[in-house]
């Protein structure tokens, strides 16, 4: 599959315009794929997942956490800053499965991007000890303007 990038909003439906417009705006998505946590200390990881065009909405913002935390513990957030937990509080996940962060007034007002680009990151904090397995993807799922 090959990828492709152009400007947008990108907005489908069969109805553009009168009393029965059926348009709405496409989701958008941006992922990173943390691979293998074998080996990795305690403490916090933190990387850039990418950036949010400026005036995109999140919509919601997903861990999967596919091979659960062994030795150690995971626990994720997702910030505007490096170690920032603006757009998704931190999620214990060491179990593995599926997580979302807790929504807040702060956190759902964090989720409307500015007139810049916004940058996304995400933190790992490992815990208790150095991890002998551990996966996650985070997911941020977005509407462009």
């Amino acid at each position: 599959m090959a990828n492709i990038t152009f400007s947008g909003p990108v907005k489908a439906g069969t109805v553009r315009e009168g009393a029965a417009v059926n348009t709405g705006n496409v989701v958008l998505s941006q992922s990173y794929n943390s691979g293998d946590l074998t080996g990795d200390a305690v403490g916090n990881f933190d990387v850039l997942l990418g950036y949010l065009p400026a005036g995109a909405q999140v919509i919601d913002i997903v861990v999967d956490q596919i091979v659960a935390a062994t030795a150690g513990t995971t626990t994720i957030s997702v910030g505007t800053a490096s170690g920032g937990a603006q757009l998704m509080a931190a999620v214990a996940t060491t179990a593995g499965g599926r997580f979302r962060g807790t929504a807040t007034a702060a956190t759902q007002l964090a989720w409307q991007v500015g007139t810049t680009d916004q940058a996304v990151y995400v933190r790992n904090a490992v815990g208790t000890a150095t991890l002998t397995a551990g996966q996650f993807i985070v997911t941020v799922n977005y509407i462009q303007k």
